[in-house]
């Protein structure tokens, strides 16, 4: 997307400010869930880094999808997408990863040892935590989200080259109830719970549904229909995709059933999504999300995803001797200490390490072709 909508804000390089903000709040919702919520003594209210997690695979099928949409007939359109993703993304996994695996041995008494170390250099992490039932070590916990999205990134590139224009929505559609038939499967045989999180096609419906957002935003009529009367039809999907992942939340823990296993990730990409759209459509609401604090947190959100865990876990373990947790004064003002590290470190990264990176990746653009690709 060359130009931002009527009313967005956007920065020098073209990015759309509200959706770094954006970016910022799921990354805040996920450390928060994780040194609050999910801890031993934490406040379970505060658990829900799940919601940010789906909020970023949903801005990655939009954003990338988006890319991809506007670059369909390029012939440089695969290897420009790869190399540009591979900066992006692997110098800093590597060297957290490797970081983390020496670190684990000195800290064996307060964390879970590394089974198979080799699986996060070949980012399958996913599939052996589905297939075991392990999710160890909690300090590479987080990963699982990032074995998704690079699968995710093999795949939609070419879903998009040989799909023709007109079967697109169709195809993307079918993509989405696939998934929720997935899960149905897994629940159904039943299988281990953590493959209904942790495999590609249990989570390709906030993916793909994200794409489909940023198709819908490339095509004018659609586009229209979409914003005219105050925006009202991006507003209906938001609050009916929330109030369904309630109900269906209240219903599971009142009848026993599983049906939010089964579609609510369905309901809240939906939702999610529809927030996406109704802040590129440049609202009013997208104010909240030029906050430059969010903005912030967004632009430092994947190294601190990467470090905010082990970061955690070495303070508490070298100063405590024990796992992180919010039970006394003292484990709290570890955890205050840990999010103020990690932070620095991120934005250290960011600026010595990363952006540098990313910047390298962008020497490479995709070439122009006067005439459309076949079959598009």
């Amino acid at each position: 997307m060359s130009e931002p909508a009527s009313g967005m804000s956007a920065s020098a390089g073209g990015r759309i400010v509200e959706l770094d903000g954006l970016r910022g709040c799921a990354c805040l919702l996920v450390v928060i869930g994780h040194y609050f919520g999910e801890v031993t003594h934490g406040l379970r209210f505060l658990a829900l880094e799940w919601i940010g997690v789906d909020l970023f695979f949903c801005l990655s099928g939009f954003l990338i999808g988006g890319i991809l949409l506007d670059n369909r007939s390029s012939p440089s359109y695969f290897g420009t997408f790869y190399i540009r993703r591979g900066f992006r993304i692997f110098p800093i996994y590597y060297v957290v990863i490797t970081l983390v695996l020496l670190a684990l041995p000195r800290f064996a008494g307060v964390t879970e040892p590394a089974a198979l170390p080799g699986i996060y250099y070949g980012y399958v992490q996913n599939f052996v935590m589905s297939f075991t039932g392990v999710e160890a070590p909690h300090w590479l916990m987080p990963t699982w989200t990032l074995c998704v999205e690079e699968q995710f990134y093999l795949l939609l590139p070419v879903i998009l080259f040989v799909t023709p224009q007109r079967w697109l929505p169709r195809i993307l559609l079918l993509l989405i109830a696939s998934a929720s038939l997935f899960r149905l499967g897994l629940v159904l045989m039943p299988a281990n719970k953590l493959a209904l999180f942790m495999l590609l096609p249990s989570e390709w419906d906030l993916l793909f549904v994200g794409v489909l957002g940023a198709y819908a935003l490339r095509g004018p009529a659609l586009w229209r229909r979409l914003t005219d009367n105050n925006r009202l039809a991006l507003r209906i999907p938001i609050f009916a995709g929330f109030a369904a992942v309630l109900l269906l939340a209240i219903g599971d823990a009142l009848l026993g059933v599983r049906s939010f296993d089964v579609v609510g990730r369905l309901a809240l990409a939906i939702a999610l999504t529809g927030l996406v759209l109704l802040l590129v459509s440049g609202s009013p609401e997208g104010a909240r999300f030029r906050s430059p604090v969010l903005r912030f947190f967004g632009q430092i959100s994947y190294g601190l995803y990467l470090i905010h865990q082990p970061i955690a876990g070495i303070l508490h373990g070298a100063i405590l001797g024990g796992r992180p947790d919010i039970g006394t004064s003292t484990q709290v003002a570890v955890t205050l200490a840990a999010i103020a590290v990690s932070v620095g470190l991120a934005y250290l990264s960011w600026v010595f390490f990363e952006g540098p990176m990313v910047r390298l990746g962008h020497h490479w653009r995709y070439r122009e072709t006067s005439s459309a690709r076949p079959g598009a």
